[in-house]
């Protein structure tokens, strides 16, 4: 059992929370790369998916991947819930990849603010915390801790903010992308005052945008500034629009530079119309950028949180 008096907890070293907002901005798919990238450059590494929606960027509900914890189920978002319900340490499924942890998201999160909402009255600001107090006793197990934070709901939002060290914010160049961010900036600001000192913006960055329309970057970039703050960070890197590779690689549960990794088994269209294959079985090249901005895009972003931490 946890202690819920504890006045503030401070968040393990190398944390970093992927949130903004407003969903559809590529969020979980940034932060099971930022993990996945994390954990085969050799990094013990731990993805906490606080979201309602069950992504399974990674192939854990749809093919079983991970050692998963003896009892109760752990997908879905229940075990999420039952730990932060039952004040108890976090239990992920472990190796969903080598030297990856994974604890999924899925529909019980949603719970999980109806119990912070009953708690408020008793705990006050501090009910932020619970997350954070489940997972200290296993964060020295990790050398790094990436959220996946939820969208459009300030309590899970808050929840945690209140348990990592940086923020880095995703946006499209829609102006309902831009105006989510005025909420995880103001969640932001409350968490930071309030149970977490130790948090800090990262940076944020244009997600899914044709390259090339530089004019518009600037204009984004201008709105990112205005709504963060001056002082944010705004990271170079792009991550182009593919949609067919991106649905491609979630539904096989696979990150995009392992989805590349098929290119040279990959059916032909010429198979297909033979019947030898499925429209399933082709990888298509544009993969490759993908999977190479992806890269790009991961790489910058542990380059910044290293310098913000």
């Amino acid at each position: 059992m946890l202690n819920p008096s504890a006045a503030q907890v401070e968040p393990p070293e190398g944390s970093t929370a992927v949130g903004t907002g407003k969903g559809g901005v590529g969020k979980s798919t940034v932060a099971a790369h930022l993990a996945g990238e994390s954990a085969a450059a050799g990094h013990r590494t731990l993805l906490i998916c606080v979201t309602g929606q069950d992504d399974d960027d990674l192939g854990i509900k749809r093919y079983g991947r991970g050692i998963h914890p003896q009892g109760p189920s752990a997908i879905d978002g229940e075990g999420l819930y039952r730990a932060i319900h039952d004040r108890t340490p976090l239990q992920p499924i472990r190796e969903v990849r080598p030297n990856l942890d994974v604890l999924p998201g899925g529909p019980k999160v949603a719970d999980v603010a109806n119990v912070l909402m009953l708690r408020m009255m008793q705990e006050g600001p501090t009910v932020v915390l619970s997350l954070a107090r489940s997972l200290a006793p296993i964060a020295p197990l990790y050398d790094r801790v990436i959220f996946d934070s939820a969208p459009e709901n300030d309590a899970l939002e808050q929840l945690v903010l209140a348990s990592t060290k940086t923020l880095i914010v995703p946006t499209r160049s829609d102006e309902s992308s831009i105006k989510g961010m005025e909420r995880i900036s103001r969640n932001f600001k409350v968490v930071k005052q309030q149970v977490n000192p130790y948090l800090e913006m990262a940076g944020a960055f244009l997600y899914g945008s044709n390259r090339s329309a530089t004019l518009m970057h600037n204009a984004v970039r201008n709105d990112i500034r205005t709504t963060l703050g001056e002082g944010t960070p705004i990271l170079d890197t792009i991550v182009g629009y593919r949609e067919v590779p991106a649905r491609n690689a979630r539904k096989k549960g696979l990150l995009f530079g392992e989805y590349a990794d098929l290119l040279p088994t990959s059916a032909t269209p010429r198979d297909v119309k033979a019947g030898r294959a499925t429209e399933a079985d082709v990888v298509p090249e544009t993969i490759i950028p993908l999977s190479k901005e992806m890269r790009e895009l991961t790489t910058e972003i542990f380059e910044h949180h290293g310098r913000t931490a």
